[in-house]
C-alpha cells in the first residue's frame, strides 16, 4: 500500500513534464510561423503596384449577406513592381481541366491581407469578356496568396478564386458575411493555377458600417481551408446570415 503515494507522485512527475515538453515544442515552432508571416508581410508592404487607372473609390455597402468575388488582378513570379489589371479574363495561368495540379492547404500556401495600400475593384464576372477595362469604384486592401511549396496548386476557376470573408459577430464568434460566388453553368471554365513560388493578387473590398470587428479571409477548396491574418474593420451586422 506505501507503493501507491509514490507512484501517483510519479505518474504526475511525468505528465508534468510531458506536458511542459509539449508546451516547450509548441513555444519553439510560433516564432518561425511568425517569421515566415512577418517576411511576407514586409515583402507585400514594400511591393509597388502599377494602376493606371485613378477614378475616385469608395466603399461598399451591404444590409446583408452578399456574395463573394474575389477575382484575381495579377498572377506570376514575385517582382518589385506588378502592373495590376481590373479585367480577369487578361491575368495568365490559366488551363483547361486536363491537368490535375495540387490542391492547396495552409503548409503549402499562406494569405495575407494588405492594409498598407488600397485599390479598386475588379469588373463584374459577367461583364469581363465583353466591356473595356475598367476600375470598379469599390475601395479595397490588396490581398496576396503566396506558394510557399515547391508543387503547382489549383487556386481557382472561371473568374473566381474561392474566397469569402468572416467577421466576429458580438459574442466574439466567426460568421461569414458572404457566400461562395457559384456559376450557374461550369461548362467551358478554365482554372487559375500557382507556380512553386509564385504569388496571386486578388481584392477585399472595405464595407461602411457601424460595427467596429474583425475581419479575415477563408480560402476553402473541398474540406481544406487556409486562413489569411485579421485585421481591424467595420460592417453592418446585418451583414450576418
Amino acid at each position: 500500500m506505501r507503493q501507491l503515494p509514490v507512484l501517483i507522485l510519479l505518474t504526475s512527475f511525468f505528465l508534468t513534464s510531458f506536458g511542459e515538453l509539449a508546451k516547450k515544442k509548441v513555444l519553439e515552432n510560433l516564432p518561425a510561423e511568425n517569421d515566415r508571416n512577418s517576411n511576407q508581410k514586409n515583402y507585400y508592404s514594400k511591393l509597388k503596384l502599377i494602376d493606371r487607372f485613378d477614378n475616385k473609390l469608395q466603399k461598399d455597402t451591404a444590409t446583408g449577406i452578399s456574395k463573394a468575388q474575389f477575382s484575381p488582378i495579377y498572377i506570376g513570379d514575385k517582382k518589385n513592381e506588378i502592373k495590376i489589371t481590373y479585367k480577369t479574363s487578361k491575368v495568365g495561368n490559366r488551363m483547361f481541366k486536363r491537368i490535375k495540379h495540387k490542391t492547396p492547404d495552409s503548409k503549402s500556401m499562406i494569405i495575407l491581407i494588405d492594409t498598407t495600400k488600397t485599390v479598386g475593384s475588379p469588373m463584374g464576372v459577367h461583364e469581363d469578356y465583353n466591356k473595356p477595362e475598367y476600375r470598379d469604384n469599390k475601395i479595397a486592401y490588396p490581398v496576396f496568396i503566396s506558394n510557399l511549396s515547391n508543387d503547382t496548386l489549383d487556386i481557382g476557376f472561371g473568374n473566381i478564386l474561392p474566397i469569402i470573408m468572416e467577421a466576429k459577430d458580438e459574442n466574439g464568434i466567426w460568421k461569414p458575411i458572404q457566400k461562395k460566388f457559384k456559376y450557374e453553368c461550369g461548362k467551358g471554365l478554365t482554372e487559375f493555377y500557382l507556380g512553386p513560388k509564385q504569388i496571386a493578387i486578388t481584392t477585399m473590398k472595405l464595407f461602411e458600417g457601424t460595427f467596429k470587428t474583425k475581419l479575415r479571409l477563408v480560402f476553402s477548396y473541398s474540406a481544406l481551408k487556409t486562413y489569411s491574418n485579421v485585421i481591424d474593420g467595420y460592417i453592418n451586422k446585418g451583414q450576418f446570415e
